[in-house]
């Protein structure tokens, strides 16, 4: 993704890029990049439609990809959110455009912005041959490491690998969120110093998931009234029973993945990526999977799809639900 800047610096501009995935924060840093390197300043008003969403057609598309640009030798069409890449959108819309791109106006740049695209689609195709398709997935925890390190130095303040792992696994991981969370820090400490443990304690907003690791840490420590009390501060901060039931959920669920595909040989990195997660949260499932046999957590996750049945059916009131849930598996006597 590197060249891409590289190539807009020097104005070599494709005619079309798809830009796509679930990293909208880099997403949009590109697709800002792109603007600004294709439209001068003032102009990009004069030289630029956008479309999103079902306003987006195929002949909405090639009148404005048509049009003359004006004091300038780009313009810019910006499709977001057509829906044109996948089996389940607007696909035949979109392959209505296969042809003209073929033979599109070299005066006119087309960029479609999306959250998901299916490579065999005729549409995804043609533009991978006549221009650029850049998909933009998370970030691997090497690279988001850096990242964290680079943004705070330019800041002015220092982030040791250590407690970029802490921020990690504190905060909402998305590059947003990340951004948010190191404006904070660094403004906090007043652009200079390092960064420690106790000003991420003290400035950063913990993230629903740290919170019910952590509740999942007391329950395989079998330390009920840990567990309670940190459902109940979750509850006097108004988050809902049932979401924090969806994220036990998925905690078992990754636990236990984690455990048999470790118990199969597979190392860390390959666990990584089949679960999708970035490697310091697998190291923390294998860690959590200790204080469980495989046929507890296998049993955990049947009783919280259970109780989520239980909740969705009216039996049983959601919050009474997930503590009974918590009292359960966080008893010393439970095996």
């Amino acid at each position: 993704m590197k060249e891409l800047k590289k190539q807009w610096k020097e104005h070599q501009f494709h005619k079309c890029y798809l830009f796509y995935g679930t990293e909208t924060y880099l997403m949009k840093n590109y697709e800002e990049a792109l603007v600004q390197a294709l439209l001068p300043p003032g102009t990009e008003s004069m030289n630029s439609d956008i479309l999103e969403g079902k306003k987006a057609t195929a002949a909405t598309i090639m009148d404005a990809a048509e049009t003359l640009p004006f004091l300038n030798d780009k313009r810019l069409v910006l499709i977001r959110n057509s829906e044109f890449f996948h089996r389940n959108g607007r696909k035949e819309e979109g392959e209505r455009l296969v042809e003209f791109l073929k033979d599109s106006p070299e005066s006119t740049c087309i960029l479609f912005v999306e959250e998901k695209a299916e490579k065999t689609g005729k549409l995804y195709k043609t533009i991978a041959k006549e221009g650029q398709v850049v998909e933009f997935a998370p970030l691997k925890e090497k690279e988001i490491i850096t990242w964290l390190r680079k943004t705070c130095a330019s800041g002015g303040v220092q982030l040791s690998e250590a407690m970029a792992v802490l921020l990690l696994r504190t905060t909402d991981n998305s590059m947003e969120n990340l951004q948010r969370e190191m404006d904070k820090l660094i403004a906090y400490k007043d652009g200079t110093g390092e960064i420690t443990q106790e000003d991420i304690s003290a400035v950063c907003s913990v993230s629903l998931e740290a919170k019910v690791f952590e509740l999942v840490r007391a329950m395989g420590e079998k330390k009920t009234e840990k567990a309670i009390s940190i459902y109940s501060n979750l509850l006097s901060l108004k988050e809902s029973p049932y979401m924090v039931l969806s994220l036990l959920t998925r905690q078992f669920r990754m636990i236990l993945g984690s455990a048999l595909l470790s118990a199969e040989g597979a190392a860390q990195a390959e666990i990584a990526s089949r679960l999708e997660v970035r490697d310091f949260a697998v190291r923390d499932y294998l860690r959590q999977s200790k204080s469980f046999s495989i046929k507890e957590l296998e049993q955990a996750l049947a009783d919280c799809l259970e109780t989520d049945l239980d909740i969705k059916s009216g039996r049983i009131a959601e919050d009474l639900a997930v503590e009974l849930l918590l009292v359960k598996y966080s008893s010393p006597s439970f095996s």
